[in-house]
């Protein structure tokens, strides 16, 4: 965006979707980083609630120590609490992995992170729920690999 703005000779336009597809709901805003920069844009440079706004903090499902750290937060464990992982499942989620990356052209990490591979082979997940309750996995990911 910077690069774009100071570049701009003449005319500079600035835009946004009101939806993320056609149909879709129309509340999405412009970006927090246009305040002051677009005319419509409000100078409010307080920041929006954070995606976690449920007012759950993650906590580690062994020590329930509060969790901060992103790899932490999907493993739902400390780093120093010790793993009960199914290493068997591990490698056979990651072979599952890669056989499914290469059908479709992408890399590994696309179809799910490791950390999200290590969180399926310790949670060991028996429903649709508890797999979305993983993160790293929504909706899309759930439909496309849930099975």
């Amino acid at each position: 965006l910077y690069v774009g703005i100071t570049r701009a000779r003449i005319h500079l336009a600035l835009s946004w979707a009101l939806a993320r597809a056609p149909g879709g709901r129309q509340s999405r805003k412009p970006s927090r980083f246009l305040n002051g920069v677009a005319p419509q844009a409000s100078g409010d440079n307080t920041p929006s609630r954070p995606r976690r706004s449920k007012g759950v903090t993650p906590r580690c499902r062994v020590c329930n120590a509060t969790l901060t750290a992103p790899a932490a937060i999907v493993l739902r464990r400390c780093e120093g609490c010790p793993s009960d992982i199914d290493e068997t499942l591990l490698a056979e989620l990651k072979d599952w992995r890669l056989r499914t990356s290469k059908e479709m052209s992408v890399p590994a990490y696309v179809v799910f992170t490791d950390n999200t591979l290590i969180a399926i082979a310790e949670t060991l997940p028996s429903d649709d729920a508890a797999l979305v309750a993983i993160p790293g996995i929504g909706a899309r990911k759930l439909e496309q690999y849930g099975a």
